[in-house]
């Protein structure tokens, strides 16, 4: 077993290279839930403890298929129930920690930011990039090929928050193919034999 490169966040992040958010973003959700959802239970990568939270946003739909579904398969009703939203940024002008960046190397960071689990490192540079200050984190994306910043993760206050839906995109099978996402069709009943 390899051992980490990556460590703790550093006392200091002053100096740490910044990005504003893009303009375009992409969630995929339930239909049923509202767009804007900020995650404190310790089950994403870089959630925030309470009262805060992160909500898991992509630049494209390639990227938030990829990480939806962290490459599949999927079946049709999984594709059915959920959508495509694109939004902006609630604060476009947002100072985001780019960990993608050169200058971000001097503090320690590696790609293992990205791909690590369990997510208690991930969730301990969050905290800390929170507490110097920063809105989020523009990074890489674990199940996205292309190595690129395809990556935001906003944070805020944790739960819901009541911001504009945006756009809506029903998912289909094409889109998910081209992402690299099977869909498996589930046989009829009629068609399935139980062996005791």
């Amino acid at each position: 077993m390899s051992r980490l490169s990556l460590g703790p966040p550093p006392q200091s992040l002053a100096g740490f290279p910044t990005s504003l958010p893009p303009r375009s973003l992409v969630r995929v959700c339930r239909r049923v839930n509202r767009t804007w959802w900020f995650s404190s239970d310790g089950s994403g990568r870089f959630d925030l403890d309470l009262p805060e939270g992160t909500c898991y946003l992509a630049t494209d739909g390639f990227a938030a298929l990829r990480e939806a579904t962290r490459t599949g398969p999927v079946t049709p009703g999984w594709m059915a129930d959920r959508e495509l939203r694109q939004v902006e940024a609630p604060d476009p002008r947002a100072r985001l920690a780019a960990v993608t960046r050169a200058r971000a190397a001097a503090f320690g960071l590696t790609t293992e930011l990205v791909t690590i689990t369990p997510y208690d490192l991930p969730r301990a540079w969050a905290a800390a990039f929170r507490q110097a200050e920063f809105g989020g984190i523009r990074h890489e994306l674990r199940h996205d090929p292309r190595a690129r910043p395809s990556g935001v993760s906003l944070f805020g206050p944790s739960g819901e928050a009541i911001w504009p839906q945006g756009a809506k995109t029903a998912i289909r099978r094409v889109d998910l193919e081209a992402a690299g996402v099977a869909v498996i069709d589930i046989p009829p009943s009629t068609a399935v034999r139980i062996v005791p």
